[in-house]
């Protein structure tokens, strides 16, 4: 009898599209609400220029040499400088069970986190380092201008380190989402009116709701169910 066989590389194909992918959050206090519309009508990320950001040692570093003379390390910080100005940021975690993240990006549990999922092998996707105050730039060092802007832009100050920041390192003002967004979580403490919205929002979008649950093992994203009256109102507005 003749047995068919058939290849298991659409198995392997889709673990490797699973790694290549990452899910990370982003955080939006109530007011804020129209930016999170933003990411999940328009499928972007906004990357603000990194001086806006509210870390007062962000893209700040100290730098060494030893032979180098002065006037060639002065040419070599200010091309550095010069490269670090043309970059901007979106700040992402990879998590949304942390306190501190809630209370300092959302509002303290009145706001929410979009869960967007972003291409692990972009160039523009980084993980923050984290360690002492200063990120040390050695000009005996060869390096891209290029590659030391971004170097000194994903590092952190270790008290930064609970975040677990992902960050969108770009020259670009709009970070486009393949994706469209699939999970948005509600702070527990979100003002009722702006949570039905938002439940009419997801419902609408085919996006899954979730709501903060605060239990002895972390915060968890209990699920929530549509509307009851949703059908109502899609009817009227047909």
């Amino acid at each position: 009898r003749a047995r068919l066989s058939f290849p298991v590389t659409t198995s392997v194909r889709f673990k490797t599209i699973e790694k290549e992918k990452m899910k990370a959050y982003k955080f939006k206090g109530p007011d804020q609400f129209a930016y999170a519309l933003d990411i999940i009508f328009n499928n972007r990320l906004f990357c603000a220029d990194w001086s806006d950001l509210n870390d007062p040692m962000e893209g700040v570093f100290a730098y060494s040499h030893r032979g180098s003379s002065k006037k060639n390390v002065k040419k070599i910080v200010g091309e550095v400088i010069n490269e670090k100005q043309k970059l901007k940021v979106c700040s992402l975690s990879e998590t949304f069970d942390c306190h501190l993240l809630w209370a300092h990006y959302a509002s303290g549990f009145k706001g929410l986190a979009i869960e967007v999922e972003l291409p692990q092998m972009s160039k523009a996707i980084k993980r923050i380092k984290y360690g002492p105050l200063f990120n040390n730039l050695n000009c005996e060092e060869e390096f891209a201008p290029s590659s030391a802007a971004k170097k000194i832009l994903t590092y952190k100050y270790q008290e930064w380190a609970y975040e677990k920041e992902i960050r969108i390192l770009q020259r670009g003002k709009f970070f486009p989402l393949k994706q469209p967004v699939s999970h948005v979580i509600a702070g527990h403490r979100m003002e009722p009116a702006l949570f039905k919205a938002l439940n009419y929002i997801c419902t609408i979008k085919g996006i899954r709701l979730s709501r903060t649950g605060i239990g002895d093992e972390g915060i968890d994203a209990d699920y929530v169910a549509p509307p009851q009256d949703i059908s109502n109102i899609l009817t009227k507005h047909i």
